[in-house]
């Protein structure tokens, strides 16, 4: 498993197999000049997940997604994956905090499917 994160900044970010590491590092680009710094208010991080832990995302009637929406209170699309595409790419948006809430929910999920399926 591997899971692709790009932010607004453009860095990849990828989790290991697992998520050994903990949760993921931001590189955030700031804009030279002093002591001026960006201020973020809106951001956006895809996320490709194997496509076999999307149902799990979704949660029976969507509860789990609902529930990761309201924890987080970002904005989250998962993308219909094409014909015969293993994996499935989900799209956050919101404030840096709000998206870092939803991915490390979504990643919590993805890890504990995965666990379930190798178990």
């Amino acid at each position: 498993m591997f899971l692709h994160l790009q932010g607004i900044e453009g860095g990849a970010i990828g989790f290991s197999e697992y998520g050994g590491a903990g949760a993921p590092q931001r590189r955030m680009g700031g804009f030279g000049g002093g002591s001026h710094q960006a201020i973020i208010t809106n951001t956006t991080v895809e996320v490709i997940v194997p496509r076999n832990v999307v149902p799990c995302i979704y949660g029976e009637d969507g509860g789990c997604l609902k529930q990761i929406r309201e924890i987080s209170d970002a904005r989250i699309t998962i993308t219909d994956p094409k014909p015969g595409e293993k994996e499935t790419l989900i799209i956050i948006s919101g404030t840096p905090e709000q998206a870092h809430a939803a991915q490390s929910l979504i990643q919590a999920f993805v890890i504990s499917e995965t666990q379930v399926s190798v178990s």
